[in-house]
């Protein structure tokens, strides 16, 4: 009997919980470690309409604590366990990316070896002075490191040299914001492990590591915002927000077809196409003040043309202002609702003149259906950052497996490193 509850306490510690919290809905992902611990299965999602928030701020947080409550609940009737701990992403026009620089020194005469300590002193500095004292952390990428001004690499260690430099990518926001996320999520019954950048977690999904080397644009195009993450060298290197989502669209089809926003949205989701074209194009049945009329799908595509073209005219500037090396030949992948827009992928292509592709997780969330893989990216990404974190304490605690005349030797070599 005890061994059993062992048993079943394990499987509970293996299975991980995301919840990725945007303004139209909120998805709870859950996942169990595969037995190489290598990837994750039995994927399952629940999603329901988000309340309570708005562009990333919460505005009633006894709204948005139950819409959570209730989709856990969902989660654990299928589970069969208690939730209690899960991560989250959160998206939102208040999240900055900046960049941070600092330098420290390695010795006042001649070189010595650059140790890890002397990295995470570094990176402890960069942090320091990029922060606000009223800001979060997210994430952090670092960009490069100079040895004496020369050799930029993003791994120094074991170089020699006087002085150590360094640029850092912040990934901050506001703290108050991530505060009353986290009040909604713990009001609700869980406790938050991870708290991460939607962008950044759909990213972890739909790149693979190839792409995030040679070069890749994510674009997250949310219901309000739309997220821009460029990746160079296998590193974030730019971060934007831009004042776009499917939102924008929903609106211009209600005002068009003179219909209430829900309808809108559905034949947003349905019927929409950028490519309809022709006298015979199919015809939409709208439903306005009672009274069933028929519209035209090039009609509707002619409406919302404007302002797609000027969403990807101001996705072209963000791109190319973004200062990345080489970015005019990197590809994009796009995930979000509006990114199953028939015919948009192929518009993208002509105004930015790069490659395109619609963004599917990998792995087992890569079986669910096209019509649903890329809006549930950033929830997906959210477990395989879960499992990354996953492996490497793994690696740590056999690490720390060493003897301790092992353990006495590594701590004296950086000492020594340190001060010779």
């Amino acid at each position: 009997m005890t061994l059993l509850k062992k048993d079943k306490k394990r499987a509970q510690r293996n299975v991980f919980y995301a919840l990725d919290i945007g303004s139209q809905k909120i998805t709870l992902s859950s996942a169990r470690v595969a037995a190489d611990h290598e990837h994750l299965e039995d994927v399952v999602l629940e999603s329901m309409p988000a309340k309570g928030i708005f562009k990333g701020v919460v505005n009633d947080l006894a709204l948005l604590s139950d819409s959570i409550r209730q989709v856990a609940k969902r989660m654990e009737a299928r589970q069969g366990q208690k939730i209690s701990r899960l991560a989250i992403s959160i998206n939102g026009n208040y999240i900055q990316a900046r960049h941070s620089t600092a330098a420290v020194a390695l010795a006042e005469r001649g070189t010595r070896t650059i140790t890890k300590r002397d990295v995470d002193r570094l990176n402890q500095q960069a942090r320091t002075l990029g922060l606000e004292l009223d800001e979060y952390l997210l994430h952090e990428y670092p960009q490069g490191y100079s040895v004496d001004r020369h050799n930029m690499t993003l791994n120094p260690l074991g170089l020699h040299g006087r002085k150590l430099q360094e640029d850092l990518l912040l990934v901050c926001t506001p703290a108050s914001y991530v505060e009353n996320i986290v009040r909604a999520v713990e009001h609700a019954g869980c406790d938050v492990t991870m708290i991460a950048y939607s962008g950044i977690a759909a990213a972890q999904a739909v790149l693979s590591l190839d792409e995030r080397d040679k070069g890749a644009i994510l674009v997250d195009v949310g219901e309000t915002l739309t997220g821009v993450v460029i990746y160079r060298e296998g590193v974030a290197r730019h971060l934007g927000i831009l004042s776009f989502g499917g939102k924008n669209i929903t609106e211009i089809i209600a005002n068009f077809c003179h219909v209430p926003l829900a309808s809108a949205d559905e034949i947003k989701r349905t019927s929409l196409e950028l490519t309809a074209e022709g006298e015979e194009s199919e015809e939409v049945m709208v439903k306005s003040d009672d009274v069933y009329r028929s519209v035209k799908k090039t009609e509707l595509a002619g409406a919302i043309a404007p302002e797609i073209d000027k969403f990807l005219e101001l996705l072209k500037k963000a791109i190319l202002d973004s200062g990345v090396e080489n970015v005019s030949s990197f590809g994009v992948v796009v995930v979000g609702g509006l990114s199953l827009l028939e015919g948009l992928l192929e518009r993208m292509e002509r105004t930015l003149g790069l490659s395109v592709r619609l963004g599917l997780p990998g792995g087992e969330a890569g079986q669910l259906a096209l019509s649903q893989a890329p809006l549930y990216a950033s929830a997906v990404g959210l477990l395989e950052m879960q499992l990354e974190d996953y492996r490497n304490s793994c690696f740590f605690l056999q690490a720390r497996q060493k003897g301790p005349w092992r353990k006495l030797a590594d701590y004296l070599a950086d000492l020594y490193h340190d001060y010779f």
